[in-house]
């Protein structure tokens, strides 16, 4: 009897809410607002990453450039924009170049904790624990020299809190490497 050759396992290469693989191994991306899945190929994963996370960095952006230059009347003003901005290229650029699939297997999210124990070496993950803990303490220590108002002072504890749950998901990950 001939053994039968399985497939190689292909490494997992994004992660997080909306991002599934399906039984052939291929990663998709889940618009909840569409209701399809989107296959992302490996030509698409930088892209699919920015958008996955398109709130969160034109939201620091905007605090950026709230603290710095401008007003936060003008940083909200120019958050706004951004996002629709971004949201436009998103729904009528990115998704509209994605091939839509109908045989997504909804019950295999991959899990950023999954992504980063397969994918990230120990030494990575350990300098990630270390970085994200500097900038949460530097952020609230950067906010606290200079004398921030009180709506940057609790951003500044917002990114703090984002660098320690980070720092946490590392550390939690490290212990789970083989």
């Amino acid at each position: 009897m001939a053994k039968k050759k399985s497939q190689p396992v292909e490494k997992i290469r994004l992660s997080g809410r909306n991002i599934y693989t399906d039984k052939k191994g291929r990663v998709i991306y889940y618009d909840m607002i569409t209701k399809k899945g989107y296959l992302v190929d490996k030509e698409r994963e930088n892209a699919a990453q920015f958008y996955k996370n398109r709130m969160v960095v034109i939201l620091f952006a905007a605090i950026l450039c709230g603290a710095t230059f401008m007003t936060v009347t003008q940083a909200v003003i120019g958050w706004v924009i951004l996002m629709l901005l971004a949201e436009i290229s998103f729904r009528f650029g990115f998704l509209k170049k994605l091939e839509a699939v109908t045989d997504v297997d909804f019950e295999r999210r991959v899990s950023a904790l999954q992504y980063i124990v397969e994918n990230k070496g120990r030494g990575k993950t350990i300098a990630l624990i270390v970085l994200y803990l500097l900038l949460a303490v530097l952020v609230v220590l950067n906010a606290y020299i200079e004398k921030y108002s009180i709506g940057l002072l609790v951003f500044s504890g917002g990114i703090a809190f984002v660098g320690i749950y980070f720092a946490v998901l590392h550390i939690i990950a490290l212990t789970k490497m083989k």
